[in-house]
Formats: C-alpha cells, structure tokens, sequence
C-alpha cells in the first residue's frame, strides 16, 4: 500500500493535476541532461495542435519544441524535444529532415499529452544517453507564487584536487549560483543516472536541522535524504564539506560525519563551497554513482520546489483545481494530498 501511496504521491505531484481529458497549456522539464543549453528548468508553452490531434508546445524565449511524432521515418511514434517546429499540416516527419535526430525522445502511442515522468533517450555533449525525465503541468495564464529559483553555472579546470579514498573526481568544479529565498521548500528530484532512477520523482522535505544550521530533508515514504556534511568521514581535513543523498538517517548533532559511518558512502554529492549550506542547489552537476560500469559520474540533478503537505499552497491545490479542471482534476488533487499525507 504504501509502494503505491508513493507511485501515485511521485506521478500526481509530477503532473500537477490537469483536467479529465484535457491539455495542459505548460509544462516544465526538469532532468535534462546538464549541458544541455539550458533545457534543464525550461517552460513549453501550448502552441497548438498537429493533424493527429496531439499538442505541441514552444520554450519560452528560445527555439525548442516539444510535440508527437508520429513517425519520423522507422514506423515507432514517439514524444519529442526538438529544434524545429513541428509542420502542423503533415502526418508524419513533421520537421522535415528525414530523420529521428533529437535533442530527446521516447516512444508513446499516447497523443493526448506528454508523460509525466518516464526515461527519454536524450543528446547530452553529443552522445544518447537515458534521461529520467518529469514534466511539470501547469497554466500559462495562472501567477504561482512559489519561490523561484535562478542559477547560473560555470565550469573551470582543477588540478591535483584531494579526494576520499575511493571518490571520484572528474577534475572539474563547478560553480552554481542559487537564488531561492524558500530554505524550507519541499524537493522533488529529477535528472539522475539510470542506475539510480528511483530516487527520481522522490519528494524531500525538510525534518530537522544540522548542527552547522543547514536543513535536513528526508524523502516521503522511503529512508532517503539530503543532508550537509562538513566531514563526511570524520577524518579531518581531508574531504571537502558537501551536501550528500544518502540512505542513512543523519544526525542532527553530529559537527561531522552525520550518519556515522566512518566513511563518504553515498549516493552522490557536491562540495558546499560551490552550493553553499542554506540549501541544496536548485540545479548542479553533482557527483554521482552509478554502477560499476559506469562508476562516479557528473550528473545535472534538480531539486524542483513543490508545495508542502501542510502548506496553504498544497490545501489551494485542491481549490484551484476545481476552478481549473473541474470535478475529476479536484479529485486527482485530493488523491495527490492524501498520498502525501499517508507518507509523511
């Protein structure tokens, strides 16, 4: 029951209730792969509709659509994130090219909408490589009033950087700017390796407090968290201090390896002195394990904020989705709040 509870709690909170049967006017990508232009936080607007019926949709203030394929030469539809606009009057190779070159896509016979969340084949620095990634519904018409987040990225060279035994260092820092005002939002996680594609979706909410003073967040319905530590095998100065996601529950007076292992043993990370300690970066290249084949890898994870159980915003959900949708959209609300109440 309460794999379930958080299936729907992931699915439903990623999809933002829309309306029975109808098409959501905006959607926001989160889990693009980190280089990717800036994709990664990206709004597409509906624009209109293709012969077959389905909707597309246009970034704001850049040239990327989002739209149904149905058949760009090899027979399979599919969902697609692409640079040209999709040619409304065809019915099938709607860019034109003669190919299935995309900055994304996933194969779906559904043309009513996009998923929610689902594992597309995206172009990251010139290579495919399996992307979880969640659209967010959403109103183009309808002011939110939650905290936005602004981030700015830059990447520079390291040499001879100390790492953990074991750790993996890729040579490079990388510098995030973040602006959120809200220290004590809910996160919901996306962008993450195939190997660890289930903490996708997971929503984090803060719990407690760190003896440095950073929040501690713990995933609804599963023993998952993010945490900062300044130490994170009580060492000394040997490691830097990093913001963690980790399956062990941390102390909260602890000054230095918070979940008490003796070791940096984790799922990924990033050193604070790029994310500061207020909060984990909205968006960031983080190290990340995944698999041994693949080993430690630079990773862009988001931390996209969403309304709390216990929130005003997460009550208005139900409210604005009535006036929204109607009925059925009020009662997707409802079962959206009472799977996140079921795992707080």
């Amino acid at each position: 029951a309460r794999t379930m509870a958080r299936l729907l709690a992931g699915v439903v909170a990623a999809s933002v209730v829309s309306s029975s049967l109808g098409q959501p006017s905006m959607y926001t990508l989160t889990g693009g792969c980190y280089m990717e232009d800036g994709i990664d936080g990206m709004s597409f607007v509906k624009q209109g509709n293709t012969r077959s019926g389905a909707p597309y949709y246009k970034a704001l203030r850049a040239e990327k659509y989002l739209y149904h394929e149905p058949d760009c030469q090899d027979g399979a539809p599919r969902w697609v994130l692409a640079v040209k606009m999709p040619d409304v009057t065809k019915t099938r190779n709607l860019d034109g090219d003669g190919s299935c070159d995309y900055i994304g896509q996933l194969q779906s016979q559904n043309t009513s909408h996009p998923p929610a969340a689902g594992e597309w084949t995206m172009l990251c620095d010139g290579v495919s490589k399996p992307r979880y990634l969640i659209l967010l519904e959403g109103t183009s018409t309808t002011t939110t009033t939650t905290a936005k987040a602004s981030t700015s990225t830059t990447t520079s060279r390291k040499v001879g950087v100390d790492t953990a035994p074991g750790e993996f260092d890729d040579g490079y820092s990388t510098q995030t700017t973040n602006n959120t005002k809200n220290t004590k939002a809910s996160l919901m996680l996306g962008g993450t390796c195939a190997y660890k594609r289930t903490l996708n979706g997971l929503i984090y909410d803060v719990v407690s407090t760190a003896s440095d003073g950073s929040p501690i967040y713990k995933a609804r319905g599963v023993d998952e968290y993010i945490y900062h530590d300044a130490d994170c095998d009580g060492a000394g100065n040997v490691t830097a201090p990093r913001w963690v996601f980790d399956n062990d529950k941390p102390s909260s007076t602890a000054t230095n390896d918070l979940d008490g292992d003796g070791k940096c043993n984790y799922h990924a990370r990033i050193d604070s002195s790029l994310a500061g300690t207020s909060r984990p970066p909205a968006s960031a290249g983080w190290s990340m394990y995944c698999g041994e084949a693949s080993g430690w890898m630079k990773v862009g994870l988001t931390l996209q904020e969403v309304p709390g159980v216990d929130s005003k915003a997460g009550r208005d959900l139900i409210v604005n989705a009535a006036t929204r949708s109607g009925l059925v959209a009020a009662l997707a609300a409802v079962a959206l709040v009472t799977a996140q109440l079921l795992l707080a």
